[in-house]
């Protein structure tokens, strides 16, 4: 795992967030906790999951309750369920992708959110990775922000 230094990093718990005082629930909450009871199967597809996610660039994990994010700038992927024989992810990016591997696209305003059930080591194939390159650079790093003319706050 990499981190990004210009982060702000919550003096309580730690997390990391793209600006000072940034909404976010403290916690005592890690990687290791979520993986905490999860099948060796299960184990193993999140650190594929996170194997792709390394190749795309310098990121961290923001652990929470419920999920494991990863981030470069902002959070831009995540594993939201371990289950015995799969895992839930997301990434994100601000155009709709058409698949028939996603379970579905959630549309939040300019952004869209695409959940994928990985179950087999084939999975996390160019395809995915494709994806979470493109996620990583376009959303992670907001780049986005760039082609609609936006800039980052900091």
């Amino acid at each position: 795992m990499t981190g990004t230094s210009r982060l702000w990093q919550c003096p309580r718990c730690g997390a990391k967030l793209i600006s000072k005082n940034l909404s976010h629930a403290c916690g005592a909450y890690s990687s290791a906790k979520f993986l905490e009871g999860k099948t060796a199967v299960g184990r193993e597809l999140f650190e594929r999951f996170e194997a792709l996610i390394a190749k795309c660039g310098a990121y961290s994990l923001a652990p929470a309750r419920t999920r494991v994010a990863f981030m470069a700038e902002v959070r831009f992927a995540s594993v939201n369920r371990v289950g015995a024989d799969c895992i839930d992810v997301h990434f994100v990016l601000a155009e709709s992708l058409d698949s028939p591997r996603f379970r579905r696209v959630e549309h939040l305003g300019k952004l869209h959110v695409h959940h994928l059930r990985l179950r087999d080591a084939r999975e996390f194939d160019r395809q995915l990775a494709g994806w979470l390159r493109r996620s990583y650079r376009e959303y992670g790093l907001r780049g986005w922000l760039a082609k609609r003319g936006g800039t980052a706050k900091r």
